[in-house]
């Protein structure tokens, strides 16, 4: 069965694979031949690569596309483990051109007969992640989770870790089968650019949704960071950044463009970008990750961050960086000071890590490289660290003779319990509407036999809905919620300045907490669909780059997924109308030629909302099956009381108080008053109340208490 309208859970299955066949022969000398083949393609990069470098084609500092290159900043090993998976993808892509033909196999039925084949017996052998990654007793008996997501899983312990590639729904949709982005299902025609298609949907409307604040924006695109973080492509040989477009935003020339990018076009006829003499907006493409059996197929993109809801964001996604953002006494985190308060971290090199113009600007550092693109998401990272810190505090206090290992680790899982309790209690109700939460949040517990991985429709498209919450400009509110000042977010891309500053921090708090979210639509604001990382008078478009990222990353049509979870097939654009209104449905009609063309995002957006939820069918059903197997495949959920060390009853009933305005309240420096549920707006039932009401209950850590006799 697959998703019905009313998502029966038992519906939420895995890809179904079609049956492999063996029709297609392929020996181990062919294998080592075809790895060879990528090899050499690969070494061949580097005369160009110089050459690019000598024509001083790089992306320069403060430019957009140095903002872009922050948000998707490849880790060093992301690099190593990007360029074997990227051998893998060439091998595959050379077999499918010399075997494939002569069985009169298309591209796609091809790559799905090369799964049966491994890399085992060629020199990837030593990359593939199951050899990599060997689980001991005491990592698979570990009472805390691993920093990198890795044995959670018992039997099979790279389920889930960070640089695993995201998992399909659906069998990617590749021009040659394995990598090429796709084009019209009328193959003769490209499909329309990313960047015409968001101008003509985008009436720069805006529509505000008074029920929800901008917390539900806030929270999703935190959640986004926990789980999800695509890097992209540096050069080969020198692993520097890649440039896709000249320093005026032009196209290269053929023999100065890196194979690695799949630049946005743009029209002359654009009404911003045109002013500014704009034709060409970079993107590259993402890193791919090998598969954990190491066997051949489509490219896979690889997932930076831990597949699991664990804080990853806050702790880093690798023990490496989760050593360097510790104190190393009392269990703490690393902060910084200003006046007497705690924020993050300053970063080591802020001139790389943020847009600011020099290395004195401010600029901090935390488990994620995202950690500065707007305000109020610093904003919500700085609390949690301050609520780590605050934790870690009371624990010490609590049991004197813990060491700084154990503080450190309890204070973090009770941290990381807290955010799947806000995610699963408080924001999946207002996202996904009550009757779907119930589906989510179901009482089962951990299943071994279930895939946390996340999905790459979930990263790539479903989740991306945030940016049609977020709001241009943010204001800046006091304690009895009156504001006079606000600050536009495009002033503040990667420039976390301000933040420091006495009661900046707690006005962007209670922004959050009281400023409404724009609706969810196709409606997106300026700030971000001409301003995005900007540098002088503009930036560049966010909707433009998720759609071309779902391009490059291989994601099948809307029309596919609307089909695998329950609505009915589509062969004419009339047929949209039974979930897309009809005026939208005329404008897609105009962008793209065919419905089947139609990207993921764009449909997903385009959908009538879902009763009681934020979204339309699609999109609750991407996220409802991924957050769904996010918790029952997680062994160290935090209910599951069959884990190594499980929370108590009296524990778990105390973590079970926790709201997201209790950590509003608990971390600014002074906010005092506080609505009960801070992602819906203040009303008459939710309405502002003391930080001390029991309305908004605290967590008594006094349970945390650990008998203790002093030897003698």
């Amino acid at each position: 069965s697959t998703f019905s309208p009313d998502y029966n859970v038992n519906a939420i299955l895995p890809l179904r694979e079609d049956p492999r066949s063996t029709s297609v022969k392929i020996s181990d000398k062919d294998l080592n031949r075809s790895v060879e083949f990528a090899q050499d393609v690969l070494e061949h990069l580097q005369r160009l690569e110089n050459s690019l470098q000598w024509s001083n084609i790089n992306v320069r500092h403060e430019s957009p596309v140095h903002g872009q290159l922050i948000e998707s900043s490849p880790e060093r090993e992301a690099l190593l483990v990007g360029r074997d998976a990227l051998i893998s993808t060439k091998a595959t892509a050379q077999l499918v051109n010399t075997h494939c033909g002569k069985h009169h196999l298309n591209p796609s039925e091809c790559v799905r007969h090369m799964s049966n084949f491994k890399l085992t017996t060629t020199s990837l052998r030593e990359s593939c992640p199951e050899f990599r990654k060997r689980c001991t007793l005491s990592e698979t008996h570990s009472p805390y989770r691993s920093t990198d997501g890795s044995c959670n899983h018992a039997n099979k312990g790279v389920l889930g870790q960070s640089l695993m590639p995201y998992k399909r729904l659906l069998s990617p949709d590749y021009l040659d089968g394995v990598q090429e982005p796709r084009r019209s299902v009328n193959r003769k025609y490209p499909l329309p650019s990313a960047r015409s298609i968001s101008t003509s949907l985008n009436q720069n409307s805006n529509f505000l949704d008074n029920e929800i604040t901008l917390a539900v924006m806030q929270w999703s695109q935190f959640v986004e960071h926990d789980l999800a973080h695509t890097p992209t492509h540096k050069m080969i040989h020198s692993q520097q950044a890649i440039e896709c477009c000249d320093s005026h935003g032009r196209n290269l020339s053929p023999r100065y463009k890196h194979p690695f990018c799949h630049p946005i076009h743009v029209s002359m006829e654009d009404e911003f970008y045109s002013k500014h003499g704009i034709e060409c907006m970079t993107y590259v493409r993402s890193l791919p990750s090998m598969r954990a059996d190491c066997s051949l197929g489509p490219m896979d993109q690889m997932n930076q961050a831990t597949h699991y809801l664990d804080g990853s964001q806050l702790y880093g996604s690798n023990p490496k960086k989760a050593f360097a953002l510790r104190k190393m006494e009392g269990g703490l985190l690393d902060y910084s000071e200003y006046g007497t308060y705690t924020f993050l971290p300053i970063a080591s090199h802020p001139s790389e890590s943020c847009q600011g113009n020099s290395n004195n600007s401010l600029c901090f550092k935390s488990g994620d490289s995202r950690v500065n693109t707007q305000p109020q998401l610093t904003a919500m990272y700085t609390i949690w660290l301050r609520e780590h810190n605050r934790i870690a505090t009371l624990l010490h206090r609590i049991n004197p003779h813990w060491s700084d290992e154990i503080l450190y680790q309890e204070a973090r899982r009770i941290v990381i319990a807290e955010m799947q309790h806000i995610t699963y209690s408080e924001w999946i109700p207002v996202v996904l509407g009550n009757r779907l939460s119930t589906v989510v949040d179901d009482k089962n517990n951990f299943n071994e036999r279930i895939d946390p991985t996340i999905s790459n429709s979930f990263a790539t498209a479903a989740l991306r809905f945030i940016n049609s919450l977020m709001e241009g400009n943010l204001k800046l509110y006091k304690e009895n919620r009156s504001s006079n000042t606000s600050i536009s977010l495009s002033n503040f891309f990667n420039k976390p300045t301000s933040l420091e500053k006495p009661g900046f921090l707690d006005a962007l708090i209670r922004g959050l907490a009281t400023q409404a979210s724009q609706k969810l639509d196709l409606n997106v604001v300026d700030e971000v669909t001409t301003l995005l990382y900007r540098s002088g008078s503009y930036g560049y478009d966010v909707l433009s780059l998720d759609i071309q990222r779902g391009r490059d990353h291989g994601l099948p049509s809307y029309t596919s997924y609307r089909t695998l979870c329950g609505l009915p097939e589509v062969s004419s654009f009339d047929d949209l109308d039974d979930v897309i209104p009809q005026k939208t449905i005329n404008i897609l009609k105009e962008v793209y030629g065919d419905p089947r063309d139609i990207d993921l995002l764009i449909g997903g957006l385009s959908e009538r909302p879902v009763r009681d939820s934020l979204l339309g069918p699609t999109f609750s059903c991407i996220i409802t099956d991924q957050m769904w197997r996010t918790k029952h495949g997680d062994r160290y959920f935090y209910t599951n009381a069959n884990q190594p060390k499980p929370f108590t009853v009296a524990q778990l009933a105390q973590l079970k108080k926790v709201t997201l305005a209790r950590i509003f309240c608990d971390n600014g420096a002074d906010i005092r008053l506080m609505q009960p549920n801070a992602f819906r707006k203040i009303n008459q039932s939710n309405q502002l109340v003391e930080c001390s009401h029991s309305e908004i209950p605290r967590v008594d850590f006094s349970f945390w208490a650990e008998n203790y006799t002093l030897p003698a």
